[in-house]
């Protein structure tokens, strides 16, 4: 597994130590290897729409307190806890941050899909005037 220095160090030498372990199971390896690439989502700098998502899923996937996070590390012998507050950690010390146009790249995301569901004609036009002053800052920066 190619893991970058950045993540390791974000992340600690426990957690570190268990990523670049040779000698796990399969199946191990491969629940730390889920880890890895989320952390490399959201270490994403690129700016455009499609990546600001994926880092904000990811994102969101390391703060949640889903069920799916906590599978996932513990079949990675993590303890979601600790990966979360190393996770949270990183984002304290700007370590990993979100840029204003990813921000607003992941809320017209957001909206688009909202305006997906949306039946009511009112709703629909109140929605749409504001994606199109999103479309317009996001391309103004």
């Amino acid at each position: 597994m190619n893991i970058t220095q950045k993540i390791l160090k974000i992340m600690g030498m426990e957690i570190a130590s268990k990523l670049i372990q040779s000698d796990a199971d399969c199946e191990t390896r491969l629940w730390r290897a889920v880890i890895n690439t989320a952390l490399e989502d959201v270490m994403i700098t690129n700016q455009n729409r499609t990546e600001a998502v994926l880092k904000g899923t990811a994102h969101d996937w390391f703060v949640s307190d889903s069920e799916d996070f906590e599978y996932v590390c513990l079949n990675a012998d993590l303890d979601p806890k600790y990966v979360r507050k190393r996770y949270l950690d990183a984002m304290e010390k700007g370590v990993i941050f979100f840029t204003r146009k990813q921000n607003l790249n992941i809320k017209y995301t957001e909206l688009y899909d909202r305006l997906r569901k949306t039946k009511n004609p009112d709703d629909r036009k109140n929605i749409t005037r504001y994606i199109n002053q999103l479309r317009k800052t996001i391309f103004e920066l």
